[in-house]
């Protein structure tokens, strides 16, 4: 196959077609490390993992979310978790007065 040394020069030849899968790698190049690397304050820490499907929340300490989440699904999911905890803290047992 020979060597595949990607520069400048080699790409100038290229097609427009894989133009459009260059930079198409190039954008997902990006979106991961922008994942990897970006962090927002939710109150809790958060960490994203690959193989989770949903949220899970440890001792409400940290929480763990599915990597493809966005921003808005995780800040949902934990204010409703949030919201959801602190209804169970302050709920009578039934039948008690």
């Amino acid at each position: 196959m020979g060597d595949l040394h990607l520069t400048l020069s080699s790409l100038q030849g290229l097609p427009q077609a894989e133009w459009v899968v260059v930079a198409l790698l190039c954008w997902v190049v990006v979106y991961f490390a922008y994942k990897a690397v970006w962090r927002r304050d939710y109150g809790i820490p958060v960490q994203r993992r690959i193989f989770r499907l949903r949220l899970q929340v440890d001792h409400d300490q940290m929480a763990y979310v599915p990597f493809w989440w966005s921003d808005l699904q995780v800040q949902r999911a934990l204010k409703a978790h949030l919201r959801r905890t602190m209804k169970q803290a302050f709920d009578r047992p039934r039948g008690r007065r």
